[in-house]
């Protein structure tokens, strides 16, 4: 049976115009070809509405940025967007670390590193194979923690001794260490996130990334909301402790999601110019240090 050249109808032989279109048939001995998937996408794009592409209901000519949802949704989806085996691995790795620590840095590392990867804008999270950088890296974070906390042990303790000193005893001094203790705990993401995302240990504890970081609005907010999320973490921990193995699991991917979720809220910093922007303030440094800027 011929075929209308427009719309593809089936038409008569006899059929001078198309039933369906209208379209006047002008192929000789009445054979009418069947329009091609091209043509008929060509003609659906030239309709009101129509669609350059044969698409299926649901799907999108280009996949949407994980960067567009919020952080919450961004922190909880980004670490498995790419499969569940980094999941499963470092929750492996987290249990084995609770009898052997050293292996637990294999887990740590991987944070370490989706928070980088978040930072920098990266749509896609990194794998977790290369056993030895996230081991460095677990180590890297680890380091960072003893110097952060370890500082505010000194300077808790050196608050203690003075209040002693001038007489200030009891609640006045416990609320002072008190003070102490939550500015050590309101930088600490603020230090690791800085560290992940530049990879400079000095720049972990700078004022232009970690102490502009930290004192921005929108530190703020994520810091409060990240309270919030810990608590609720925290209590879903303590369920699965009926479970044995369940700790491990749920730390893990707590500490992958709250990673994802700081490095989602460093990269907004820098867009906003609260922190530089890590690709151009890695070329000024590398064009500072280049020999062709060198004087002679």
């Amino acid at each position: 049976m011929p075929y209308c050249t427009a719309c593809g109808a089936a038409v008569r032989t006899t059929d001078a115009f198309c039933p369906e279109c209208g379209t006047k048939r002008h192929e000789p001995d009445g054979e009418v070809s069947v329009p091609s998937t091209d043509e008929r996408a060509d003609q659906r794009a030239a309709e009101p509405g129509g669609s350059t592409a044969d698409e299926r209901p649901g799907e999108t000519a280009e996949e949407a940025s994980p960067f567009e949802r919020d952080s919450l949704s961004f922190g909880l989806s980004y670490p498995v967007s790419d499969g569940y085996e980094p999941f499963l691995l470092g929750s492996i790795f987290a249990l084995v670390g609770s009898v052997v620590p050293f292996v637990g840095l294999l887990t740590n590392g991987y944070a370490f590193q989706l928070a980088g990867a978040a930072a920098s804008g990266r749509p896609d999270p990194p794998g977790f194979d290369a056993f030895v950088g996230l081991f460095v890296d677990g180590l890297r974070a680890t380091v960072a923690l003893l110097v952060l906390w370890g500082g505010t042990a000194i300077v808790g303790a050196a608050v203690a001794a003075v209040a002693e000193q001038v007489g200030l005893t009891g609640g006045v001094r416990d609320l002072a260490v008190a003070l102490i203790a939550f500015a050590g705990l309101y930088l600490t993401p603020a230090v690791l996130t800085a560290y992940a995302a530049t990879g400079r240990f000095p720049r972990a504890f700078s004022g232009r990334y970690t102490g502009a970081f930290a004192a921005s609005k929108e530190y703020l907010e994520a810091f409060a909301a990240w309270v919030l999320l810990l608590v609720m973490a925290t209590v879903l921990w303590l369920a699965s402790i009926l479970t044995l193995v369940g700790p491990a699991f749920v730390a893990t991917y707590a500490s992958y999601a709250f990673a994802a979720f700081w490095g989602y809220h460093y990269r907004e910093a820098a867009n906003a110019g609260v922190v530089p922007p890590l690709a151009a303030d890695d070329e000024r440094e590398q064009a500072a240090i280049s020999p062709t800027n060198q004087s002679p």
